[in-house]
């Protein structure tokens, strides 16, 4: 059975953020299929159970958000390819190291949904502006697949960096409102 990383969310269940739900809707359609590990912060939960239903989940001691967030999406990048035949990283925070996987021969399959246009929000200082702009640029040059979730961003990375960006929209759950 191939083997999956997800890398770059805060973690599972989801109580997070859209990379998060989008993960956990994922996971629950693909773990019949695939050996699935996602990487968590152990920080944002109180218990950590070793699985979400047939996923496996793997903590580490870093915070996913902030300034933490790039050596946490490193080191589970790293960790990852001592088991995964491919990566799946939501955001560019440690893509830095794409270029030295690659260039150490690294044939591990990688995927990256870049997250927004990190490096131009204000909330980002001048120096990690700069990072994340270089990091944006490293998952698109070395990752296999790159892939936006709406039209602007695609768009964005398909005139900025001249290659492919797929789609893949992903949307909320559909709720039923029943007036008894």
């Amino acid at each position: 059975m191939r083997k999956i990383a997800i890398i770059g969310i805060v973690g599972l269940p989801a109580n997070y953020g859209g990379f998060e739900s989008f993960t956990e809707q994922l996971v629950q359609r693909l773990w019949n299929q695939f050996d699935i590990t996602v990487y968590c912060s152990k920080p944002a939960f109180r218990e950590h159970p070793e699985s979400f239903g047939k996923t496996r989940l793997c903590y580490l001691p870093l915070k996913a958000n902030g300034m933490q967030s790039i050596p946490y999406d490193m080191w589970s990048i790293l960790d990852a390819l001592r088991f995964a035949d491919s990566l799946l990283i939501l955001g560019v925070g440690g893509c830095t190291l794409l270029p030295l996987l690659r260039f150490f021969g690294c044939r591990k399959k990688i995927v990256v949904n870049i997250d927004g246009i990190e490096w131009r929000r204000t909330k980002w200082s001048g120096l990690a502006r700069w990072y994340l702009r270089l990091s944006e640029r490293c998952a698109v040059r070395f990752a296999d697949v790159v892939v936006g979730d709406n039209q602007v961003i695609v768009d964005y990375v398909k005139s900025t960096y001249h290659c492919d960006c797929s789609l893949i929209e992903y949307g909320a759950d559909n709720v039923k409102w029943n007036n008894q």
